[in-house]
């Protein structure tokens, strides 16, 4: 069976390790490079866990470096007080508490991090590609933006960009904005209305499909392999840090990359999508980053953009749950 060849694009912090495994073990994908990008964590730890998650995984496959800041928003000196902004790291007894680990308590496979900047990347293999490739942006898009703007004819050669970002109704990072477009607007704003293919996945879809309580944790534990047992300490990791974070006593976590991937495993894990006209604000006011949809239906609606707005939780469950058993070290 064909596979579709795909990018991965990611800030490789917890839910973006599921998401990265589960298209890792996939029948029907391959994996062709992994591009990081910073997010939760600096751009050096990324490329490290990605490098450390495709060894467990005993895949080789190239992992490059890219942009260490967003495009243009850090030079606006005080944007972020302009926000409510969710406080995502705290230091308890000199410990730095962050929702996503630095760096993931795994060896290093013998591979090393390409010396080609993961822009650079993009635009090469796009360039010359003979059939299009899908790429899965899991993290803020300044890869992707700095690539367009470098080169804006690489759209002819994305099948469909896989995205995690934006929220329909609200935000995470603030009340209106969702972490990974918050960090990166103007980068977001120039994918979307690129002309290039887009299925979004938003906070509230992400949150239906792929919420992992402590009996879905078991079940990956009984998966019984050096990936479950990974997946189960991070996860639970996830919870721990978060109740610290945010003053809470829950006992679950959305892996909200793995729901905005999934769809490239089984399009039948979405119940609900629609075309919608997608924008971002880059105003730096208190709508920063926010994900802007227009349903009225006045103008002629030629979008290239598909929004999620239901997934199927049993299916995204079962299908992670079904690679997680067949892995064989």
């Amino acid at each position: 069976m064909k596979k579709n060849k795909v990018i991965f694009d990611c800030d490789v912090g917890c839910d973006d390790a599921v998401a990265l495994i589960s298209l890792l073990l996939s029948d029907n994908v391959e994996v062709i490079a992994i591009t990081c990008v910073r997010g939760n964590i600096p751009v050096e730890n990324v490329v490290n866990n990605a490098l450390k998650i495709s060894a467990l995984c005993h895949k080789d496959v190239p992992v490059y470096k890219g942009c260490s800041e967003p495009m243009v928003r850090n030079l606006i000196k005080g944007r972020d007080y302009n926000t409510l902004m969710e406080r995502i790291h705290m230091e308890i007894d000199g410990k730095e508490i962050l929702i996503h680990e630095k760096d993931f308590d795994l060896p290093l496979g013998e591979r090393k991090a390409e010396e080609k900047h993961a822009c650079t990347y993009l635009i090469e293999t796009l360039m010359k590609a003979e059939e299009k490739i899908d790429i899965c942006a899991v993290g803020p898009l300044t890869n992707l933006g700095m690539a367009l703007r470098l080169e804006p004819k690489i759209v002819n050669h994305i099948g469909t960009i896989y995205i995690m970002g934006g929220g329909l109704y609200i935000g995470n990072r603030t009340p209106l904005a969702e972490a990974n477009f918050y960090d990166d607007p103007e980068a977001a704003e120039i994918v979307l209305t690129s002309g290039t293919k887009c299925l979004i996945c938003p906070i509230e879809p992400c949150e239906e499909g792929a919420t992992y309580t402590k009996e879905d944790l078991a079940d990956i534990k009984g998966c019984n392999n050096q990936i479950s047992d990974f997946l189960v300490k991070e996860l639970q990791g996830y919870i721990d840090r978060c109740n610290i974070l945010f003053n809470t006593d829950i006992d679950s976590c959305c892996v909200y990359d793995y729901a905005a991937v999934a769809p490239l495993i089984d399009e039948s894990v979405i119940t609900e999508k629609r075309k919608d006209i997608v924008r971002v604000d880059i105003s730096g006011g208190m709508a920063d980053g926010q994900m802007v949809v227009d349903r009225r239906g006045m103008f002629n609606n030629d979008s290239k953009t598909e929004v999620i707005y239901h997934m199927d939780a049993k299916k995204l469950h079962e299908i992670l749950l079904q690679e997680l058993s067949q892995f064989r070290a």
